[in-house]
């Protein structure tokens, strides 16, 4: 027989997640010893699914979670399982990501990555284990006492996250097939762990690459007025991009451009033929990037007209900003409220310039993505994306209970968490 509310309430979503801690931590270790970069992620999805194969299976013989199975993104990378209560509606997605950084390690610890170049820097091994852990719990409450009439959790484990392409990789699998809702963490190692950090709205930008190619003629050094100086267009094109772009747009909606490759020239007495640039143009708006856009078209004519060269401009749309829905995002600030405590979760002021391809995501359903602290008295305060970082593993039953806590309460505004636990 189904609960009600109140007797909902006794469940402590804390207790739970303190008994699957050791289980956490195996998981998480596991996946940061044995990391794989975006796009190959394969045994990294064959060694979660088995703990996926068991999230259907009832070790207690009732059926109260419907008849879920795993199912795996299109050429087995991700994968993504459904966790139903009874009459299930559309369900809210609990997102991990998987893949590493092409990175060499420097942490000493015995479950340091084991693939030269290769490691789990940004904490997607984290994000996955603590995704896992959240549907570990439910299928602990769906065992126990039942989960609210209508309920429907999703689990995704995406690929590919550093390169912007598994979440719409998972998305082209069918993995958002019906789904309402998603809620998705990512770690910071610049707070305390266990705080969280939210923000409605703005969350992260959008970034876009471009490649950029300036043309002229080839000639000697001693002659260059007889030749298309394209190195000297290349400087004072990077000169106005900078000094151009950031003031197209209202300073209010920011846009930030980088020249991150600069590639000219093979001898120092010849002026080059060909100049090559790449680099990211990020804002926090479309109206803010279409104006990047307007303004580099004018930056290439004018260095067109100024010098005699041809300027070859591409943009790839990378990933768009990310911006947390208001109901959603407050269904997840209040579930991290009742697990760490209303002081523990922090505003956070301004959204950060970084881009987060979650944003497919929100683009499809309603979002939210909170951060969440990781850096403890000994462990988890180097930066993301450096061979150092690490982080404090206390922070996964926490990340686990937040994020199972916000899909029950999605549902029903029962208080699932006991304060005094």
């Amino acid at each position: 027989d189904r609960l009600n509310p109140s007797e909902l309430s006794k469940i402590s979503i804390h207790r739970i997640a303190e008994s699957l801690h050791e289980d956490l931590i195996r998981i998480r270790r596991h996946l940061h010893a044995y990391p794989e970069l975006s796009e190959r992620e394969f045994e990294t999805t064959g060694y979660l699914r088995t703990f996926c194969d068991s999230l259907v299976r009832d070790s207690l013989g009732r059926d109260s979670l419907g008849q879920a199975k795993v199912r795996l993104g299109n050429d087995k990378r991700g994968l993504w399982v459904d966790l139903v209560g009874d009459e299930p509606s559309r369900p809210i997605i609990i997102r991990g990501d998987i893949d590493a950084l092409p990175i060499q390690t420097a942490i000493d610890a015995s479950y340091r990555s084991r693939r030269a170049g290769v490691m789990h820097a940004c904490g997607h091994d984290a994000h996955a284990t603590m995704a896992l852990g959240a549907a570990m719990i439910l299928r602990r409450v769906g065992q126990t006492t039942g989960l609210p009439r209508g309920f429907a959790a999703r689990l995704i484990l995406q690929p590919a996250e550093e390169t912007s392409t598994g979440a719409l990789h998972m998305i082209e699998s069918g993995a958002l097939e019906n789904a309402q809702a998603a809620i998705a963490l990512h770690v910071d190692p610049t707070r305390p762990v266990g705080e969280l950090g939210y923000r409605l709205g703005a969350f992260t930008a959008g970034c876009d690459l471009y490649r950029c190619a300036i043309e002229g003629r080839s000639g000697h050094s001693a002659r260059p007025h007889l030749t298309g100086d394209a190195l000297n267009a290349a400087t004072t094109w990077i000169h106005l991009l900078h000094q151009r772009v950031p003031r197209c747009h209202d300073a209010r909606d920011a846009l930030v451009v980088n020249v991150g490759t600069f590639h000219a020239g093979e001898a120092p007495n010849v002026v080059p033929q060909r100049v090559e640039l790449s680099g990211t143009i990020r804002g926090l708006s479309n109206a803010a990037l279409r104006a990047a856009d307007a303004c580099v078209e004018k930056i290439n004519a004018s260095i067109e007209a100024s010098y005699d060269v041809q300027v070859h401009f591409e943009r790839i749309t990378h990933t768009p900003a990310l911006h947390n829905d208001p109901r959603v995002g407050q269904v997840f600030v209040d579930a991290a409220r009742q697990i760490v405590g209303r002081d523990r979760c922090r505003l956070i002021d301004q959204p950060s310039m970084g881009a987060e391809d979650f944003s497919f995501i929100a683009e499809q359903v309603p979002a939210a993505m909170m951060r969440i602290g990781v850096a403890g008295d000994s462990v988890g305060d180097q930066a993301l994306h450096t061979p150092h970082f690490d982080l404090d593993e206390s922070v996964l039953p926490i990340g686990a209970s937040v994020m199972a806590l916000a899909a029950l309460q999605y549902f029903e505004g029962a208080p699932y968490f006991e304060a005094d636990a």
